[in-house]
């Protein structure tokens, strides 16, 4: 795992971002937030993070998979591994899952809500481990 890793939290809940923030600078990384899609973009491109949480239901129901898939395609950004975290199977039913969707997600990984922090924090030291590799 990287020192002092950067991460970028992205989402519309405030509950949610204060939590995890307080579970990720425990341990060591330094973490930035972002309440919309555009707003995490203009952070990434001012602090390259090294890697991203972000929800997938922000501003539209989407902003998530676009903010993602604008990211990916990008040469600059598109290595920065993207964590997907959604409740849109508690709005919809419809479950996804990085195995069968992570193709059209374009993201590293996907957890759905509500969502353990414990789980959290092994995939988002499983992702930076790798992004080293």
């Amino acid at each position: 795992m990287k020192d002092q890793a950067r991460i970028l939290l992205i989402d519309r809940d405030d509950e949610f971002l204060s939590t995890l923030k307080t579970a990720l600078e425990g341990r060591g990384y330094i973490v930035a937030t972002a309440a919309s899609g555009q707003d995490g973009l203009e952070v990434v491109r001012a602090n390259m993070p090294d890697l991203i949480i972000m929800e997938v239901m922000l501003e539209n129901h989407d902003t998530g998979f676009s903010v993602t898939h604008q990211l990916k395609i990008d040469p600059l950004f598109g290595k920065i591994p993207v964590l997907l975290v959604s409740a849109v199977a508690q709005a919809t039913g419809y479950h996804f899952t990085q195995e069968e969707d992570g193709f059209w997600m374009k993201s590293d990984d996907y957890l759905e809500r509500p969502i353990d922090t414990d789980t959290l924090l092994q995939r988002v030291e499983a992702l930076l481990k790798r992004d080293m590799d």
